[in-house]
């Protein structure tokens, strides 16, 4: 394996979103890495039954044990970075001559996405964990310390952008073990240049996912800037400045600190794409001027939050089923890091991913149930967690909205523990491979890029109309032979 010592972080989404892509290429499954814990996989039952401090606790220093060395610092490139994402593509057999290749901003969405064409995706952004032990609510320690690794990456690597990214609230339990420098490409590697050189058609498609959400950072220095909190129930203001929430929640967990987590006013604070989802226009630019020196097409595939990406892939997967007269068999809903495209191909399933399970992802939930087919099974994913945070809804809630679309089965979760049943985190891939090889079909869902860019246009003409129209559909596609209207049509859209 090239690069074997710098490793993403096991909590990365980023890799996890890599490396299901890479494994529905080849019909296989993703394995999420879970928590390391000391009682092994037949003892998390065991580990339920424990107070949270604990087990939180004993997660937390589990995950220090599997951070990096600081010293590796030193040894990190871009080029090694690159060349250790692509290793994920060594098992895909025929890797060559894709009609496309989707590079850019992680999300669910991007993954099923890729699935969907059966082409490969390139990450952005890399997560490194550097074991670190320090008090959760010291941002300033914090800082201070990730600051010297950045400085250190930075020196050999000024095509990185680094963000050290310090979440007191849903890491938490991580916060005070390990240092989270996350490292986004400003241009494209060589790795990934002759990744596409070998294994995109000639005149084939780049997709760049290109996620504009943004967040409020301190920039330390040149493309280095520090991100308090992220993507959840918060916005940036409530990191900063605290509200009475916060402060009731951390006085729950024992906590002294009150007032929110902020550093020196020395440090100006600047807008800047969101350390997890968000992606820079740099690198945009530079994966566009790779493709036009090289007679590839350039496509972009846009959203202001990976909620869009997730709506878009699901819309996409509902699009193939009335394209190809396919009834789907069921609606998989997935979070964040725990995914699986492979399910939704191989049992035709809808997916539709959240980018967390706190009360923003819940709200998406509620948003798009509606068009959601109410006729068939709803496959509830969620990821567990180590502690409870203040937005993190619980199992009634996520309930409430699912029931309105179908029978509800949660995959591998307790809802009477969630979100604290971290056996989950080891029961959710059996439970979701047994659902599939029951209803597992033999021609899975596909669509070309072409087909994809023609969906986009007929989106981007009739927006809203969409959605309803294809769910419409749904019902009446094993009765005759349906058609979706030629997307160059000017008439009022109408679904036959």
């Amino acid at each position: 394996m090239a690069y074997p010592r710098i490793r993403e972080a096991l909590e990365s989404s980023s890799a996890a979103i890599l490396q299901a892509s890479a494994a529905a290429l080849s019909d296989a499954w993703y394995r999420p890495p879970f928590v390391p814990n000391p009682f092994g996989a037949t003892g998390m039952q065991v580990a339920n039954r424990l107070p949270r401090k604990i087990v939180s606790a004993m997660g937390g220093r589990a995950l220090h044990n599997t951070g990096l060395d600081p010293a590796l610092a030193t040894e990190v490139t871009s080029e090694g970075l690159a060349q250790q994402a692509l290793t994920a593509y060594e098992r895909v057999v025929d890797g060559v001559g894709y009609p496309g290749i989707i590079i850019g901003a992680p999300s669910g969405g991007i993954a099923y996405l890729a699935a969907l064409m059966q082409i490969p995706y390139l990450p952005a952004q890399f997560l490194l964990s550097f074991s670190h032990k320090s008090a959760p609510d010291d941002v300033r320690g914090y800082q201070a310390f990730g600051s010297a690794l950045i400085d250190t990456i930075r020196r050999r690597n000024p095509d990185l952008h680094a963000i050290n990214h310090y979440d007191p609230i849903h890491d938490r339990f991580l916060v005070n073990q390990v240092n989270h420098v996350r490292l986004k490409l400003r241009g494209l590697p060589h790795a990934f240049q002759q990744f596409i050189y070998e294994h995109l058609a000639p005149g084939g498609i780049i997709f760049f996912a290109d996620c504009t959400y943004a967040w409020d950072q301190y920039e330390i220095g040149p493309h280095h800037t520090f991100q308090v909190g992220g993507l959840g129930g918060y916005v940036s203001a409530d990191y900063f400045d605290g509200n009475d929430e916060l402060d009731a929640w951390l006085a729950s967990i024992g906590a002294a600190h009150r007032g929110g987590w902020t550093l020196s006013e020395h440090w100006p604070i600047v807008e800047q794409p969101e350390s997890e989802w968000g992606s820079l226009p740099e690198f945009k630019d530079a994966a566009q001027e790779f493709a036009d020196a090289s007679d590839f097409q350039f496509k972009a595939i846009n959203g202001a939050h990976p909620e869009d990406f997730g709506a878009l892939s699901y819309t996409a997967y509902l699009w193939e089923a009335g394209k190809n007269d396919r009834p789907p068999q069921g609606v998989l809903i997935e979070c964040f890091n725990q995914i699986n495209p492979t399910a939704a191909l191989r049992a035709h399933l809808l997916p539709l991913w959240m980018p967390f399970q706190t009360d923003d992802s819940l709200a998406f939930l509620a948003r798009m149930a509606p068009y959601l087919p109410d006729h068939l099974p709803l496959l509830l994913s969620l990821v567990p967690s180590l502690h409870q945070t203040p937005d993190t809804p619980g199992a009634p809630a996520w309930e409430e909205i699912a029931a309105k679309v179908g029978p509800v089965t949660w995959l591998g979760v307790d809802p009477r523990r969630y979100p604290l049943d971290i056996a989950a985190r080891i029961n959710y891939l059996p439970a979701l491979q047994g659902w599939t090889y029951e209803h597992r079909l033999t021609q899975p869902p596909g669509m070309s890029p072409d087909n994809f860019l023609e969906m986009t246009d007929y989106l981007q003409r009739h927006g809203a109309n969409l959605l309803p129209m294809l769910l419409e559909a749904l019902p009446r596609m094993t009765e005759t032979e349906q058609a979706l209207p030629d997307p160059e049509a000017e008439a009022e859209p109408k679904l036959p």
